[in-house]
């Protein structure tokens, strides 16, 4: 059982280490970084849980007797709360409620109780830290359900899967759990491997974190039929000095003389221009397109979303159509129900 537990806590350590490794070089090599970036937050989280094993293995295998036992459980407790500091740093980039850094620095305060509050508090603290933590992917989860859709959603869900399932391997790891029974500490030990695995891998390989605010970077949406006339339009930022027509004219006409250049017979996906991108998505006989700031795949999801359920809806008119625009009034609902 000795040798089940060290394997674990292993795969522990060096997966954080892996994530933190990935997310530190994503951010290090990003020439455009921030020192209050996502990146680097998530990379802290995973150093400190990586410390925190470290500490704990010590201190559980080779370190049993004091004062250096109590040494590093306090240095584990503290890497861990640190890493939670991070979680909420990474939670309140991403979530638009004010907090003004109010649950980071908590954290931070917290991180250091360790050296001053006895030993038997170690374990409440770090549980708090964990149910606030709980909290925050909560209300993440919450953000993220309505304002995202396609594989940014699913990737969405599984990161909230595998912080629930990493947060629950937390809670049967503790030593509490360990006196239920020694099934339970490995069980704990296992779904905390998993949870790692699954949070860093959909973390590190996902967009969705950095797309939650793709509502702030819309600016008009366009339907153009194939003939090059514009049967809807929308803007999400007023500007009254934009003449609708002609820009659908001539974005038609762009499309066509890259297809004609190209040979392709899908069409445009994404053009940038300037500080705009144009982002298009094709139906059978018209085209959606979204002028954005920032070309998201969150967004070219939901405009390929709003074709498939705008040819639902108005298909068979768009194949019969004579130049009436009455016939898509009501396309306004379904652009505020996507968008």
């Amino acid at each position: 059982m000795r040798d089940l537990f060290l394997i674990l806590s292993s795969g522990i350590v060096f997966y954080s280490i892996l994530f933190s490794s990935i997310f530190f070089s994503q951010w290090f090599k990003d020439k455009y970084k921030r020192k209050l970036d996502l990146r680097l937050a998530w990379s802290v989280f995973f150093f400190g849980l990586s410390v925190n094993s470290i500490c704990f293995i010590i201190s559980d295998f080779w370190l049993t007797t004091e004062p250096l036992n109590t040494t590093f459980v306090a240095s584990g407790y503290i890497a861990l709360i640190f890493a939670l500091t991070a979680f909420f740093a990474a939670m309140e980039m991403i979530l638009p409620y004010r907090t003004r850094h109010s649950l980071t620095f908590i954290g931070i305060v917290s991180t250091f109780l360790p050296l001053i509050v006895p030993r038997p508090f170690f374990e409440p603290l770090a549980l708090f830290a964990a149910i606030i933590a709980l909290i925050g992917i909560t209300l993440f989860l919450r953000y993220t359900w309505g304002s995202t859709s396609g594989e940014v959603r699913k990737s969405v869900q599984w990161v909230v899967i595998g912080f629930i399932i990493g947060w629950l391997g937390f809670l049967g790891r503790s030593d509490t759990a360990y006196f239920l029974g020694e099934s339970i500490y490995v069980l704990g030990l296992l779904l905390l491997t998993i949870g790692i695995l699954i949070f860093g891998y959909v973390l590190s390989t996902s967009p969705a974190l950095d797309e939650l605010d793709w509502n702030q970077q819309i600016l008009e949406l366009y339907v153009i039929q194939m003939g090059g006339i514009l049967v809807c339009h929308h803007q999400f930022v007023e500007n009254p000095d934009i003449d609708q027509v002609l820009t659908a004219a001539g974005i038609a006409g762009v499309q066509s003389l890259f297809q004609e250049i190209t040979r392709s017979a899908t069409g445009l996906n994404i053009v940038s221009i300037g500080e705009y991108d144009i982002l298009f998505a094709h139906g059978s006989a018209f085209t959606c397109v979204l002028i954005a700031k920032k070309p998201y795949k969150v967004l070219l999801d939901k405009v390929q979303e709003f074709t498939d359920r705008f040819e639902y809806e108005f298909g068979t008119v768009l194949q019969q159509f004579e130049g009436s625009l009455r016939e898509f009034h009501s396309a306004d609902e379904l652009i505020h129900s996507v968008f």
